[in-house]
């Protein structure tokens, strides 16, 4: 397209002469109180929460505050065109756009999204050094999800050294704001003294706090702890019970670390049979299912 227009360019006259024509700026981007209420709305709509689940009421309400120039209306744009949600077309490169014009008015989400997209290599080139940068970003903006996301990245060594010290940090702000991921991964570092001094105790809070906001890592750790008697007295009971909500949620560890208490018949009758069954959905040979 561009060789186009420049050989095209060549035929006209004086072309080196034309009148330079301005490309008017997009408008800014700036939150008002009608486009607050409109993306409000639509995210009522999704859930069909006081109203009813409708998604293309959404999806138009979405476009209607997009039109007032409201930033949190372009990142929920974004989210919907990232996963082909809702009838709109999955296209994650004009995701990433959608971020972009949305971060022109500072709004961390935005730079949180973009740092995912980075990270998984979604509509943009996978790029683990940019993904710091955005999350950081919306971090220093009081971002929990992009807070522990940089947490997570350092302790991992993802963009840059690994970095406990500094994971520990992130984690901490971000828990700070009742992140249950960061509160679980923070107590990791409490337990093995990774980034902090080693504090049973503090780790131990922290997990009880992260499985009260029923996050499912947090209910298998603090399942190990009653388990092995760690920091508390031996509780098997206790045990199969943190396991089962994990296995609820999903979690496939604690798929694994039930279906050995009833393989050996700890806190639970002994079940053989139980037990490969969720051997089997650990390892993803059978439809979930509550147990």
């Amino acid at each position: 397209m561009l060789a186009a227009a420049l050989a095209l360019g060549a035929c006209v006259p004086d072309a080196a002469k034309a009148p330079v024509v301005a490309v008017p700026a997009e408008p800014a981007l700036r939150s008002t109180p009608e486009g607050q209420a409109l993306v409000r709305l639509a995210l009522m709509h999704a859930r069909g929460s006081g109203v009813a689940r409708d998604p293309a009421q959404t999806v138009r309400l979405l476009m209607e505050a997009m039109g007032k120039g409201e930033p949190a209306a372009h990142v929920e744009m974004g989210l919907l065109t990232a996963g082909g949600l809702f009838g709109v077309p999955k296209e994650e490169a004009a995701a990433a756009r959608l971020f972009e014009r949305a971060w022109s008015a500072r709004l961390p989400a935005a730079a949180y999204w973009l740092g995912q997209l980075h990270y998984a290599g979604r509509g943009v080139e996978k790029d683990f050094v940019k993904a710091r940068e955005w999350h950081g970003r919306a971090a220093e903006l009081g971002e929990a999800r992009a807070q522990f996301a940089l947490g997570w990245m350092a302790e991992q060594g993802e963009g840059g050294p690994p970095d406990a010290v500094g994971a520990a940090d992130w984690y901490r702000r971000s828990a700070a704001q009742n992140n249950a991921s960061a509160m679980n991964n923070l107590a990791g570092l409490f337990a093995a003294g990774r980034g902090v001094e080693r504090n049973d105790p503090a780790a131990f809070a922290l997990y009880e706090r992260a499985a009260g906001l029923n996050n499912a890592a947090a209910l298998n750790n603090l399942g190990r702890w009653y388990r092995d008697g760690r920091h508390v007295a031996r509780d098997d009971r206790r045990a199969v019970e943190l396991f089962r909500r994990a296995v609820r949620l999903g979690d496939r560890t604690a798929m694994n670390n039930l279906g050995s208490m009833y393989e050996n018949g700890r806190g639970v009758e002994r079940d053989p049979a139980e037990a490969a069954r969720l051997y089997r959905r650990a390892a993803g040979l059978e439809d979930e299912k509550d147990s």
